[in-house]
């Protein structure tokens, strides 16, 4: 759940999101955004992008959900997860 900082004090406003976000492949995000692999690559070894990755060797997924939770956070929204409601 999101809420705006400047409205904590004043209403209680809540919004939900429920993005449709699949973790994505490397190769799939490079074709999406209009990258090439090897600079979207450079990007998830140096942090630039939020990955996952089951064990090591494995398929390496760039994690939209972390880009939308960081977004919204960086606009100064308090942004919850309802540990209920999601897992790892």
């Amino acid at each position: 759940m999101a809420v705006p900082n400047e409205e904590k004090n004043q209403q209680a406003v809540t919004v939900v999101i429920q993005p449709d976000l699949l973790p994505l492949t490397l190769d799939a995000y490079a074709r999406k955004t209009n990258q090439t692999l090897r600079a979207v690559r450079d990007q998830a070894q140096r942090g630039l992008i939020p990955t996952i990755q089951r064990a090591k060797g494995t398929t390496i997924y760039v994690n939209q959900a972390a880009m939308v939770m960081s977004s919204l956070q960086a606009a100064d929204w308090d942004v919850r997860v309802p540990s209920d409601q999601f897992s790892y």
